[in-house]
C-alpha cells in the first residue's frame, strides 16, 4: 500500500487536520523540481505554499532552500500540536489520579477513563511514527526526482529525529499511567479493559528469570501501555525531573528480520526452531552480533553498516 494511501487508512479522525500534509509536498516538489508542468498544477502549488514560505515565487531561489523552509514549517506545525497533546493528556492523569484518592469514588468510571487515557497515548505514538515515515519518504522522493548527487535526506532526517514532536516523554505519561492503574486496584469494580487494537499479550513473571516477547515495532507503544495497566511496579517511581532526563527510551538490542518479518511470523505461527540473528549493546562502544547462539564482538560502526545492508569483517572472524 503506498504512504499517501496508508496515512488515510491509519490516521486518527481527532488529528487529521495535524498530520503531515503528504499529497500537497508530493505535488510541490513535483513542482519544483521540474517533474510538473501543467500550468493549473503550478498554481495551485503556489497558492498553497504562498501561506507558508517566506522565500516567495522567487524562481532564483533553490529547490532545497524552498525543501528547508517547507519542511521546517511542517515540522514546527506537528510539534506544536503533539506539544499540546502531550501537555492535555498530563492534565488528564493529574486529574484522575487524584480523583482516585477519594474514599468515595466510581472505580468502574474511573477505570474507563484511564483505558481511554492509554489509548490516546498510544494514538499519540502512532501519531509521531506516521509523520516520521512521511519525512523520510518526501525527502526520498526529493532525492530521486532531482537527480542531485548530494542526497538530503540524511542531514534533514537528523532534524526529524530531534524535533519536539519525536521528542515527547511517553516515560512520564507511562509512570503516571501505571501509577494510576495500581491505585485503582483497591477500588470496587475497577477492572481495566484488554487493549483495543488487537494486541494480544499474556504476562507471566518467573522470579530471577527475564522474560522475552516478540512484538511487531508498531505494537511497541501498545504493549508498553498494556504493561503499565496491568503490572506493578517494582521500586520507586521516577520524579517527573527524572522521567524528563531520560527522554527517549534507550534501545539495547535489535533483532534482524527480513522485509516481510519472516522470522517473527515464523515465531508467532509457532514454529519450533526459528533461525534468528539479533544485536545487543556491549560493554563501551562495543556491539554483540549474536546468532543461534554464536557471539561475534562488533563496533559500533561495523554494527551500524550491518544494519545498513553492508558486509563486515567482524575481528577474529575467518577470512
Amino acid at each position: 500500500m503506498k504512504f499517501g494511501k496508508q496515512l488515510e487508512c491509519l490516521n486518527v479522525p481527532r488529528y487529521r487536520l495535524h498530520y503531515i500534509q503528504y499529497k500537497e509536498l508530493k505535488k510541490a516538489l513535483k513542482v519544483w523540481t521540474g517533474l510538473e508542468k501543467e500550468q493549473s498544477t503550478v498554481q495551485e502549488v503556489t497558492h498553497w505554499a504562498s501561506s507558508f514560505l517566506r522565500l516567495g515565487p522567487n524562481p532564483e531561489v533553490s529547490p532545497e532552500m524552498r525543501l528547508n523552509e517547507m519542511l521546517r514549517h511542517e515540522m514546527e506545525r506537528i510539534s506544536r500540536f503533539a506539544g499540546l497533546e502531550e501537555s492535555g493528556l498530563h492534565t488528564e492523569l493529574n486529574r484522575l489520579e487524584e480523583e482516585c484518592k477519594g474514599a468515595d469514588v466510581d472505580g468502574v468510571a474511573l477505570a474507563k477513563r484511564l483505558d481511554d487515557l492509554g489509548e490516546q497515548i498510544v494514538q499519540l505514538k502512532t501519531f509521531a511514527q506516521l509523520n516520521f515515515s512521511g519525512f523520510r519518504k518526501i525527502l526520498k522522493k526529493y532525492d530521486k526526482w532531482s537527480g542531485s548527487k548530494a542526497a538530503v535526506t540524511p542531514w534533514f532526517m537528523a532534524e526529524v529525529v530531534r524535533a519536539p514532536f519525536m521528542r515527547v516523554n511517553f516515560e512520564l505519561l507511562l509512570e503516571q499511567l501505571n501509577r494510576i492503574a495500581v491505585a485503582l486496584r483497591s477500588k470496587p469494580g475497577a477492572t481495566l479493559q484488554r487493549a483495543r487494537s488487537g494486541v494480544s499479550l499474556q504476562v507471566a513473571l518467573w522470579t530471577g528469570r527475564e522474560v522475552s516477547f516478540m512484538v511487531d515495532p508498531k505494537d511497541t507503544m501498545q504493549v508498553r501501555v498494556m504493561l503499565a495497566r496491568h503490572l506493578f511496579r517494582r521500586g520507586q517511581y521516577m520524579t517527573s525531573h527524572a522521567a524528563a532526563a531520560v527522554g527517549r527510551t534507550r534501545t539495547t538490542c535489535v533483532f534482524l528480520d527480513t522485509e516481510n518479518l519472516a522470522v517473527y511470523g515464523a515465531s508467532r505461527e509457532g514454529a519450533v526452531s526459528v533461525p534468528s540473528s539479533h544485536l545487543r549493546h556491549a560493554d563501551g562502544d562495543a556491539v554483540m552480533l549474536v546468532h543461534e547462539g554464536t557471539e561475534v564482538l562488533l563496533t559500533r560502526s561495523e554494527a551500524v553498516k550491518l544494519l545498513k545492508g553492508s558486509a563486515v569483517m567482524p575481528r577474529g572472524a575467518p577470512g
